[in-house]
């Protein structure tokens, strides 16, 4: 781009210079934001992992009948709540107690005290205390089970915990991200006032404002993709450091979501960059030409 126009061949120096520096400005901007969007996903996602580690534990009546048995068994397993099971027999269980003790129980009683058991593993959505609450009322209601526990306590901690975070956390992203659109619009509006004579000059000599916007807003464009493409570079890397580290940190972080992420930076910078440079041309549109000094 020349010193003349904003679509000459041969950029100057200057314009270079203002290049470049736009573009590290609206790369820095992106990466903070980006960095919101990684916290606020691993947060979701530790979130559901903490409520998958509650358990519900089901007890079945001893010396209940096979039939019923099974079909307690097959309920508790297609239950739309549960995402696994974990079926435990009592003979397998009192050898492992009898192992911890040292000692036969069994022969000393001479039948098996324990009945049989199944661990059941919760979906993320249903583990919320009110969903769990009518889970287990619902599993008490089949025939052939004598106690349903679950780690209830665990959970309202779990969920207090997150309800005391959610909303300091919640306003410093809000916060970040403002910081975050507004050095981006600075930086825009910047280099827009540096090119303020050239935007004047093509109105003076008859241009339709549409044809003066146009480069100046592809352009800003460019910039903002170019820049979302840098920060998700950035971000990449940072990621690969701390997997090289500890890779079960950032397990969920597959292809699907990195294409998304890079999807959204890039989506954030070309829009933005490309509003932000229609705002701040129109601007100098309307300004008076004594005004611009």
């Amino acid at each position: 781009m020349s010193s003349k126009t904003p679509s000459s061949k041969r950029p100057s120096g200057a314009q270079i210079t203002t290049t470049v520096t736009t573009t590290v400005g609206m790369s820095l901007t992106l990466l903070l934001i980006g960095l919101l969007i990684v916290l606020g996903f691993l947060g979701v996602h530790w979130e559901r992992q903490l409520r998958q580690e509650a358990r519900v534990q089901v007890f079945f009546q001893r010396e209940v009948e096979a039939n019923i048995l099974l079909e307690a068994k097959e309920m508790l397993r297609t239950d739309p709540a549960v995402a696994s099971v974990s079926f435990i027999k009592a003979e397998e269980a009192s050898a492992d107690l009898e192992e911890q003790l040292g000692e036969s129980f069994v022969d000393f009683l001479g039948y098996v005290p324990l009945s049989d058991v199944m661990d059941l593993r919760m979906k993320p959505d249903w583990s919320t205390t009110a969903e769990l609450e009518n889970a287990v009322q619902r599993m008490e209601q089949i025939p052939g089970i004598a106690e349903v526990v679950w780690q209830s306590e665990l959970l309202e901690q779990i969920e207090a915990t997150i309800e005391r975070l959610m909303a300091p956390l919640a306003g410093l992203a809000l916060l970040f991200m403002f910081a975050a659109f507004a050095l981006m619009n600075n930086t825009i509006r910047l280099t827009i006032f540096a090119r303020r004579f050239v935007i004047k000059t093509m109105q003076l000599v008859g241009a339709h404002p549409r044809a003066i916007r146009s480069p100046f807003i592809r352009q800003g464009v460019f910039y903002g993709v170019i820049s979302g493409g840098i920060a998700f570079t950035a971000i990449n890397g940072l990621l690969s450091m701390v997997t090289f580290q500890n890779a079960a940190l950032l397990e969920p972080f597959n292809l699907i979501y990195l294409g998304a992420l890079f999807v959204i930076l890039t989506s954030i910078g070309g829009v933005f960059g490309g509003i932000s440079t229609a705002v701040a041309v129109n601007r100098f549109l309307r300004s008076r030409l004594d005004r611009l000094h």
